[in-house]
């Protein structure tokens, strides 16, 4: 008895516990306000608090930067100290410009096409082939590539069975159900992202409240 007590206290205070989480956030939707700026990591993007506010930002002629996508890098910002520091965009992890997210991700930073706990994104990848067989050595090829973001962890994982099966890991539904799937129908592109629709409607993702 004495554990059957514990055990609904326990789940009691995680039923509170969540419940102030979603009392203290917003639950995304097509309307959120991201804040423009830059986020040097993915924290504080998950906080909608960027490390540089835009307003921050200026360019090597001392400018307010009005477009972060045609700065080509360049940009400086106040420190503590109020020296102008360049700043280098490509060490960033993202950035917010006009309301949209852009992410680091192959050859530059792309827009996070479908935002949800499981996100998704598309990006050029440049890649170098070396054959000692060749007159110039290596070529170089581009091709289009697409991650899934776990906003839990910030993960980057591939558009895979695998890739899905990292996340609904965590919900043991979706995951009987996935498993349940022929390996063959798990491959499957349709699958994959069946089962990310379905994540991401059963776990909607929340940012912070101001």
């Amino acid at each position: 008895m004495r554990f059957l007590a514990v055990l609904a206290l326990a789940v009691i205070c995680a039923g509170n516990v969540q419940a102030q989480e979603e009392r203290d956030s917003v639950r995304y939707s097509g309307g959120f306000e991201f804040r423009d700026g830059i986020y040097l990591d993915f924290r504080s993007f998950r906080n909608n608090a960027p490390s540089i506010p835009f307003a921050a930002l200026t360019t090597a002629q001392g400018q307010r930067v009005t477009d972060l996508r045609s700065t080509n890098g360049k940009l400086f910002h106040t420190d503590s100290t109020g020296q102008s520091v360049r700043l280098d965009l490509d060490r960033s992890w993202g950035f917010c410009d006009k309301g949209v997210v852009y992410v680091r991700a192959g050859n530059g930073f792309s827009r996070i096409g479908l935002m949800g706990s499981l996100a998704h994104l598309v990006f050029d990848a440049t890649y170098r082939n070396f054959d000692p067989y060749m007159m110039g050595g290596s070529t170089t090829y581009t091709v289009e590539e697409q991650r899934f973001l776990d906003m839990a962890t910030g993960a980057f994982l591939s558009v895979s069975a695998s890739g899905i099966q990292t996340v609904i890991a965590k919900d043991a539904v979706l995951k009987e159900e996935f498993d349940a799937l022929s390996k063959k129908e798990r491959k499957k592109a349709e699958t994959i992202f069946l089962f990310m629709r379905r994540y991401n409607d059963r776990h909607p993702l929340y940012f912070p409240v101001e």
